[in-house]
């Protein structure tokens, strides 16, 4: 079994980094992958696990039909058996190459989408797809509801973490828990908040203020830690969440840890991960780390936030923007902590995402 990866968006996250995961595990079980894509940090990933890497420039609307001969090239070279696509633009290219093929059986090509679809022309390539994966069951639920160009109902296959570097057993190293506790003293005598992921007004982090206010008014020392990169983010709107913080006189409860390369183990060092999210996410890695760490996590009860505190810890879901329901979570936490997942429920592991695709697969 042969299978391409067509990404012309490779980048460090999202739906790239779900090709690169997905190709290299699936590379372990016998099955050939031959990822195309922009270089990008990603490419060391696949070279180490002897998958083989086919440079690409996303295209433009001068170099897009340069583009299209270069994927038929590739596509009759490499004699796939299945041609997988990650964005409406890729999936569109890929099916004007295979249009082209000739004397060469049509591979089938399968769309795997992330996030939800635009209307209009930015979808239209989706409808080129034979078939399709989504990465949750609100997403799928939502595709279904919003009339859009799929052509059959997808597969939900969720995005699993690595079990070999998320699960219950892990701690970080004891350096590294000097280093963040010469870094945060006060960690040690207050209860320890992870808001993570990008700092965007959908992240619901205008919330931090009852919560904490709350906290702090029932007697609890707490901290939030928002770990999420500022650069990335409107800069009015990031002044706007300080003044909020300056003028609630939380700014000594609060601190802002930036893009964390060691997320894991900043989950590790935290008492409970909060997800404020306001829009139903189709996809929370943070939050899914978190919880296949073994951590607390308490979260707004929508979107894929919700399936995931149901697979793992049922007891963290709360109503979206009910506030004095995260404070009563939070108060009985401090005194008596859940008991977390004994290992990572099925099918939030890689292998379970590869092995499901193997059975995409064997099926079409």
């Amino acid at each position: 079994m042969k299978i391409i990866h067509y990404s012309p968006h490779m980048s460090a996250g999202g739906p790239a980094a779900l090709a690169a995961d997905l190709a290299r595990t699936l590379q372990a079980e016998d099955c050939e992958n031959v990822v195309v894509a922009p270089p990008c940090e990603l490419i060391s990933r696949l070279h180490a696990a002897k998958v083989k890497h086919i440079s690409c420039r996303r295209p433009n609307i001068l170099t897009v039909w340069r583009e299209i001969r270069r994927v038929k090239s590739i596509i009759r070279r490499q004699a796939a058996d299945v041609v997988q696509v990650y964005s409406a633009d890729a999936a569109w290219v890929v099916s004007m190459a295979c249009r082209r093929l000739k004397k060469m059986k049509v591979p089938p090509i399968i769309g795997v989408i992330t996030g939800y679809i635009a209307k209009g022309l930015p979808a239209y390539g989706w409808k080129f797809c034979d078939y399709y994966t989504t990465i949750s069951k609100h997403l799928r639920n939502e595709l279904r509801a919003d009339s859009s160009p799929l052509k059959c109902a997808p597969w939900v296959i969720p995005y699993g973490t690595d079990e070999n570097m998320c699960n219950p057993a892990y701690r970080p190293t004891s350096g590294w828990l000097t280093q963040w506790r010469k870094n945060h003293p006060e960690i040690d005598h207050s209860l320890a908040v992870c808001v993570p992921g990008g700092i965007t007004p959908r992240r619901g982090l205008e919330d931090i203020v009852p919560v904490l206010t709350g906290l702090l008014r029932s007697g609890i020392s707490a901290h939030v830690y928002i770990e999420g990169d500022p650069r990335l983010a409107s800069t009015d709107y990031v002044n706007e969440l300080k003044a909020m913080y300056a003028a609630a006189q939380l700014d000594n409860h609060i601190t802002w840890l930036g893009a964390r390369p060691d997320l894991r183990d900043v989950l590790c060092g935290c008492d409970v991960t909060l997800s404020l999210t306001r829009h139903p996410a189709t996809w929370d890695r943070a939050v899914l780390e978190a919880l296949a760490l073994g951590r607390p996590v308490i979260g707004y009860d929508h979107g894929v936030v919700g399936e995931l505190l149901d697979a793992f810890q049922p007891e963290g879901r709360v109503a979206p923007g009910d506030i004095p329901a995260i404070i009563d979570t939070l108060t009985q936490w401090n005194t008596y902590p859940p008991s977390p997942v004994s290992e990572v429920p099925y099918p939030y592991k890689l292998s379970d995402t590869a092995a499901t695709y193997r059975k995409l697969y064997s099926e079409i």
